[in-house]
């Protein structure tokens, strides 16, 4: 056998080996890079977005990317002392308010999930599995 048809050899046993890999990885996902956004006090008026909420949301739906989840926190200045009952409601009415705004800034609806409930420390780092593949999660934790 010629040096160059040893070099073909080593260069298609090569080329081989790399596919046989991707294809035996294909199963595994990636994680998404996630991204954090908290709509901050001045972001809310009750359970409606102001001027400048509403904006942040805008600019969060810009920014929404592939293999990306974008959390948006709803939780600021929501502390009603001692009424939990009625802080649920006004994080509940948040989250829909925001996944309105959402949706009118066209992501679609499949696109958006919501994690709302009890959370450790009230701190949501990484969406859950089931939530991964959304491009926006809405949080909330009462």
């Amino acid at each position: 056998m010629g040096e160059a048809s040893r070099g073909l050899n080593v260069k298609i046993s090569a080329r081989f080996a790399c596919l046989i890999a991707l294809t035996a990885t294909a199963g595994c996902a990636t994680p998404p890079e996630v991204k954090r956004d908290y709509l901050y006090e001045a972001a809310w008026r009750g359970s409606d977005l102001t001027v400048v909420g509403r904006q942040m949301v805008v600019d969060a739906a810009a920014g929404a990317a592939p293999q990306t989840v974008t959390l948006i926190d709803v939780n600021a200045r929501a502390e009603v002392a001692g009424d939990a009952e009625r802080r649920a409601r006004i994080l509940g009415r948040r989250i829909e308010t925001v996944r309105a705004e959402l949706l009118r800034n066209g992501i679609a609806a499949v696109d958006v999930g919501e994690e709302a409930g009890v959370g450790p420390d009230g701190i949501q780092t990484f969406p859950p599995a089931e939530l991964q593949t959304k491009r926006m999660v809405v949080i909330a934790h009462y």
